[in-house]
């Protein structure tokens, strides 16, 4: 088979060497991976144009089976939600890919030491795909890091403030939501897999960290706080989304 990855609009849009990261994981295990940078046009379909979203998604569909993909990677849950929904083309989440694979050797355990519990701000858009909820677990306990357990995790997870492009339409609910689910948290340290999410939880006051950070980064100890993401700015957020091209064409 070949494969494929995708990180999404937002992770290209904060973590240009988060993304590079990836890639260079994944092209161990797979050498011909191909990468491919685009959108998967959610957002057009979240405000209502579903034309606009058949036309974005088509090409996106075009460019994947052009570049010979048989199963594609995705760390984007918005984009993973939206390809399951059309069911197009064969998809996998990218934390279910790493924990099946193995983190690499320098990265187990390395946080044994860290007294940091993360809580985990799960995305809405793969709340009922509980494989990934159980890999990112996997995942930071390989790290060696503590888990809050919550009633409000997995299926059960709240909104972050940012769903049905809320942060767009109207930031004052947005921000609102946002500081809740930082509220309800049981721990001061919050982990999440997407980063829509990881901005919401600083929009909301919260410490947050994407799990890439915390694989590929430093061990995150008491008093730490979280690099402000790019997303709030987006000069730098389409800086980053150029960066994150030439990221890729050096892979």
């Amino acid at each position: 088979m070949t494969y494929g990855f995708m990180a999404g609009c937002s992770l290209s849009s904060s973590k240009p060497q988060r993304v590079g990261d990836a890639i260079n994981y994944l092209q161990q295990f797979y050498p011909d991976l191909a990468v491919i940078q685009a959108c998967c046009g959610r957002p057009t379909r979240m405000i209502g144009q579903e034309e606009k979203f058949q036309e974005r998604f088509g090409n996106l569909t075009q460019m994947i089976k052009g570049a010979g993909v048989d199963e594609l990677i995705v760390a984007c849950q918005g984009c993973l939600r939206t390809m399951r929904d059309e069911d197009r083309f064969m998809t996998s989440s990218l934390w279910v890919k790493m924990a099946e694979l193995g983190l690499p050797t320098q990265c187990l355990n390395k946080a044994k030491d860290s007294e940091v519990v993360f809580s985990i701000q799960d995305s809405c858009p793969t709340s009922q795909m509980t494989e990934i909820h159980e890999a990112v677990v996997y995942l930071l306990k390989q790290l060696g890091y503590g888990v809050a357990k919550s009633r409000l995790s997995g299926q059960n997870t709240l909104c972050c403030g940012m769903g049905g492009m809320c942060g767009v339409s109207n930031p004052n609910l947005s921000h609102d939501v946002a500081q809740q689910r930082v509220q309800s948290f049981k721990t001061d340290y919050i982990v999440t897999y997407c980063a829509s999410c990881a901005f919401a939880m600083g929009v909301g006051g919260g410490k947050a960290w994407h799990l890439l950070d915390l694989i590929f980064g430093d061990v995150v100890q008491l008093g730490d706080t979280p690099t402000p993401s790019a997303l709030g700015n987006p000069v730098k957020a389409w800086a980053n989304r150029y960066q994150t091209k030439r990221v890729i064409q050096k892979s």
